[in-house]
């Protein structure tokens, strides 16, 4: 009877995990919560959604600098307030790298009524200058990649006031 309880303790002692490998498993949990987050990051904490003019620059002509980030999150800015008549240049940088899947990289800002239409290169900047002529409110959108029009995060509006 004796020899039969030594045995058991062996079988328990090797069905025991070592703590070398309690401790990689919950490192590898911590590694992928820590991941899981980053990448839920645009989903569950969305940028700031509006540029007004006065958090917009002001360059030394009188032209309202507005800096515009893209990625697959969408728009950094979903609102942009200009003047009618004062020159509103538009920099969009795309946060994407080349090796995106969908439109390699590249973001667009195009305001159709405005014939605006601003291409930014993979992790690169572009920009354009413009004058709004009339009152309104425009759509600006990137249709390059994302969903394009269909994906609200890659639609914002220009709200020209007189």
């Amino acid at each position: 009877m004796g020899e039969h309880k030594i045995k058991e303790t062996q079988v328990q002692k090797r069905s025991r995990m070592p703590l070398w490998r309690i401790g990689a498993f919950t490192a590898l949990v911590v590694v992928v919560l820590i991941a899981s987050g980053w990448l839920l990051k645009p989903v569950l904490w969305p940028r700031s959604a509006a540029v007004t003019p006065a958090s917009a620059q002001t360059g030394t002509d009188g032209t309202q600098v507005v800096s515009v980030m893209a990625d697959m999150a969408g728009f950094s800015v979903t609102e942009i307030r200009a003047k009618v008549g004062q020159p509103l240049t538009v920099q969009l940088t795309s946060m994407d790298n080349q090796f995106h899947v969908d439109g390699g990289g590249k973001h667009q800002f195009a305001i159709d009524a405005l014939a605006v239409n601003i291409t930014a290169p993979p992790e690169g900047t572009a920009e354009a200058t413009f004058t709004p002529t009339k009152p309104g409110t425009y759509e600006f959108y990137c249709d390059i990649c994302c969903g394009g029009r269909a994906n609200p995060a890659m639609v914002g509006k220009l709200i020209v006031e007189s």
